[in-house]
Formats: C-alpha cells, sequence, structure tokens
C-alpha cells in the first residue's frame, strides 16, 4: 500500500557550501510527520557523506541515496571540476536525469512515489525529471536574492553584449571597471567588474553561455523559488522578484538559524579543539580565516598573507585544507610560520565555523565571500574582509563593502594577482582598529538583529513563507 504521506525529494548541487542549506531545510521539512524525506547525492559524495554523516536530531529518518556519476567528488565540486566546466556539465547533462528517474521509479515500485523534487538551482535539469513523472519541482537558491535577479536577466545582459563578450574581457582591465549594469531590476547599479565571473568567462565560454541560457528562465517553472536570505537585506530585490514570479518567489533563510545544533553537515572532519583556543583569548580579538572548501592560494599569496599576520600581531583562527596552497608548502616554510605564531594564532584544517562566529572572542572574518559565510557572519554581529575567488562571491564582496558597509575588500580576488602584506594587513586595521570598522560594527550588529528576526517563529517572514510552503506541498498527498 502506498504512503499516505508527502514524499520529498532533496538533489543538492555537489558542493559542501549547497550541501549545507538543504540540510537546514530538509530538517525542517522533517519536523512534519506529513513529510517523508530522501536525501540524495552523486555516488562518490554520498561514500563520503556516509562516513562522516551521523543522523542530526529530527532527521533520523532522512533516507540517503545515490546516483551513479563518472565524476568522482569525495568532497564535492572542487578546483578541477570547476575549472573543466564544459567536461563536467557535459557529463552532468548526460548522466544524472537518467540516473535520477530510475530512482524515482525504483521508489514508486516499492510503493512510496515521490511527490515532489526539492533541488539546488544550479541543477536545472531536475525540472525536466520532475516534468516526466508530473510532479512539481522546488528550487533552492543557496545564494543571495540579488543573483537570482542577476540570472534572470541574462537575455538582457546578452542583448547588450556585457555578458560573454565576443572577445574575452580582461576583468583587471578598466572596460570591466567603467561599464556601469544599471538596468538589473531590484539591484543598485553596479560594475561589470562586480558580476559573478562565469560570466564573463573567456575558459569555458560556451559551456557556461550554454549552462545560463538554459537555468534562466527555469525558475518561472518551479512552483517555488525559496531563497536563502531575509527580506530585510535586500527587500528591493524580492519585490522585484515576486513582482515577476508571483508569491511563491520568497525570502526563506538565514536557514541555518533553524537548527539549534549550530552544526553544518561537513564533508571533512572538524578540529573542535580551536573553540577551547578561543576560549582563551579576549573578546572580539581574534581574525578568523577560512577561503570556503573549492578557492586555492599560489605559494607566494600565501607567504603574504603570512607576513600580514605576524605583523598584525592579532591572534588569528586560520582553516588550512590540505589543499589549499597549489603545489602544496614547503615542510620547511610552514613548520617555520608555525613555530613564529604558535602564541599568536591556531591552524585548522575545518573548523566548526557556526560555532567559531558565534564565539565572544570573534573579531572580523577574512572570507572568500561565499553566501554561507557572508550570511553567517552577518547573523552573528562580524565584520568582514572580503577576498573573493570567484562566482558570485565577487558580487557578494561588493554588496559587503559598498551596499551595507559592514567590511573591506581588497583590490584583487584570489585569482587576479598577488596582494600584498601592507594591503592586507592595513585591511585587517581598518576593519579591527579604526573608527570605520566600529562603524562596520554597529551596522552588522544591526543587520544580526534583523537576520534574527526573520527566522522569530511568531513573526519572522522567513519562517512563515516556509510554514506557508510546508502547508501548500501538504497539499500534493
Amino acid at each position: 500500500m502506498a504512503s499516505s504521506k508527502v514524499h520529498v525529494l532533496a538533489f543538492p548541487a555537489p558542493a559542501q557550501g549547497h550541501i549545507s542549506p538543504m540540510i537546514h531545510l530538509c530538517k525542517l521539512i522533517a519536523q512534519d510527520p506529513s513529510f517523508t524525506i530522501s536525501w540524495v547525492n552523486i555516488d562518490s559524495l554520498h561514500d563520503e557523506f556516509m562516513k562522516h554523516w551521523v543522523a542530526p536530531a529530527g532527521l533520523e529518518d532522512l533516507r540517503l541515496h545515490s546516483i551513479p556519476f563518472s565524476w568522482k567528488l569525495p568532497q564535492g565540486i572542487d578546483a578541477h571540476a570547476l575549472g573543466n566546466i564544459a567536461d563536467w556539465s557535459t557529463a552532468a547533462a548526460r548522466e544524472l536525469p537518467g540516473g535520477l528517474e530510475d530512482l524515482i521509479r525504483k521508489l514508486g515500485e516499492e510503493g512510496d512515489p515521490v511527490s515532489c523534487i526539492v533541488s539546488d538551482y544550479g541543477c536545472v535539469w531536475t525540472q525536466d525529471v520532475a516534468d516526466v513523472f508530473g510532479i512539481p519541482s522546488v528550487t533552492l537558491w543557496s545564494g543571495n536574492a540579488a543573483w537570482t535577479s542577476l540570472e534572470y536577466h541574462i537575455p538582457q545582459l546578452l542583448e547588450k553584449d556585457h555578458i560573454f563578450p565576443s572577445r574575452g574581457m580582461n576583468l583587471r582591465s578598466s572596460p570591466a571597471n567603467s561599464v556601469i549594469i544599471d538596468y538589473v531590476r531590484g539591484v543598485k547599479p553596479l560594475r561589470l567588474a562586480d558580476v559573478p565571473d562565469y560570466l564573463l568567462a573567456s575558459e569555458g565560454q560556451e559551456a557556461w553561455k550554454e549552462i545560463c541560457i538554459k537555468r534562466s528562465p527555469a525558475v518561472k517553472r518551479a512552483r517555488w523559488v525559496l531563497v536563502n536570505s531575509f527580506y530585510d537585506l535586500e527587500a528591493h530585490t524580492f519585490d522585484f522578484m515576486a513582482s515577476e514570479l508571483g508569491p511563491r518567489f520568497i525570502p526563506a533563510g538565514p536557514l541555518f538559524l533553524l537548527d539549534d545544533s549550530r552544526k553544518n553537515v561537513v564533508l571533512r572532519p572538524e578540529n573542535e579543539d580551536c573553540l577551547r583556543w578561543m576560549d582563551t583569548q579576549e573578546p572580539g580579538s581574534v581574525l578568523y580565516i577560512s577561503f570556503g572548501s573549492i578557492a586555492v592560494l599560489s605559494v607566494e599569496q600565501f607567504e603574504e598573507l603570512v607576513g600580514a599576520l605576524e605583523a598584525s600581531k592579532k591572534p588569528f583562527l586560520w582553516v588550512i585544507r590540505s589543499e589549499l596552497v597549489v603545489g602544496g608548502l614547503s615542510t620547511e616554510s610552514y613548520n617555520g610560520f608555525y613555530e613564529r605564531t604558535k602564541n599568536q594564532g591556531f591552524i585548522v584544517s575545518w573548523a566548526p565555523q557556526l560555532r567559531v562566529l558565534a564565539h565572544p572572542s570573534m573579531g572580523a572574518f577574512l572570507t572568500h565571500c561565499g553566501w554561507n559565510s557572508v550570511q553567517e557572519s552577518i547573523a552573528n554581529g562580524i565584520p568582514m574582509l572580503g577576498w573573493p575567488c570567484g562566482g558570485d562571491q565577487i558580487t557578494n564582496s561588493k554588496f559587503i563593502v559598498e551596499d551595507w558597509k559592514i567590511g573591506v575588500r581588497f583590490s584583487k580576488t584570489v585569482v587576479q594577482g598577488l596582494i600584498g602584506r601592507e594591503e592586507i594587513e592595513d585591511g585587517i586595521k581598518k576593519v579591527m582598529d579604526s573608527d570605520e570598522g566600529k562603524k562596520m560594527k554597529e551596522r552588522v550588529e544591526n543587520l544580526k538583529i534583523l537576520a534574527r528576526k526573520a527566522m522569530d517563529k511568531e513573526h519572522g517572514k522567513s519562517f512563515r513563507g516556509l510554514q506557508a510552503f510546508l502547508e501548500d506541498l501538504k497539499a500534493l498527498s
């Protein structure tokens, strides 16, 4: 006999930054006994996921499935996959829809038909799979609302020849800095250099162009679009997108605030010793440094950052993944740095970031500006030093500095060339020691209040929107 529950199938994009918000959303859905949830990963990621998986409270009944994929990505999308986006996206489009269809058929034959698919915006092909079975699809947008509007305007951006330029554009050159994009509705004017860099790609340009043209209209087909951001941060953007797509385009963030455990599901073992080290530091004194799960630094850039940290004399907590430095560090160089700073800093290969940012000794966050990191920093009242690597991180860093005025950014992205130690040290001083830095702290503390208000269980706009979404899904039974 078929189950009377509403069966939600969740398919996150295979990357740490996309898995976290999807897990938080699934925890919310699972709190309601009307639902069953199946979580689907590509096989190599699933195998890694199972090594660390301890069902969080409330997700004991989450069913974990995998579908085959020829690319092996045990820790999610990495720099290699991003650098070969054409091959990766072609393989995904060729292999993944069939694998997901087979899984959904199998679940149906077992008497547990899937009622709807919730997937990441990056997995636009899941909409076609949903159509095969005549079930609705829901899009989880793990970035901010401004990014949705930029993608929504891809036809206009193409028409004006502002993206995927025929000549291939050098982002450091003046044209990208002098061209102002002022026609993306709901978003303040921004320089072309501040749009997500894949829209200006010369490498893999045809692949990115095809991906973007295909996915830009996809949001119109989704039953709901849940954006992991909050209304008070981006009111104009939410108003515009809802006027285009209707009331089912909603702010649904910050999703991590739904979870009292202050834990993200991670694909790497976390080192919690750093929290005990933070206990010994002065309130508001620690600089936390993390480049997320994908970005990499050159040896030269690593050395400049090390020089800046030593000169700043600030206590620091730095996440150094084994693959963070391209080509690896010499043991001699690393040991020298470690010895010189062992009384100043603490190094981990992965940190329990939600608890680090909530710690009283947190002062500032040097971040790659991935959206989860930005929003977690805002919701904990921590100003930022933005050092984006690529994608929407570039746009996020612009908002941090120019729109919200809660941080600084460096003159180049991670991939554009060397940032000298003096510039890094100046940035640290500006955020942590100057009068301007105090104002940044005040502004981000105000945004923290608004972020938490959004998830208030009685009046929060994000929370209420999510409740309406759940009520609509229940009708699918």
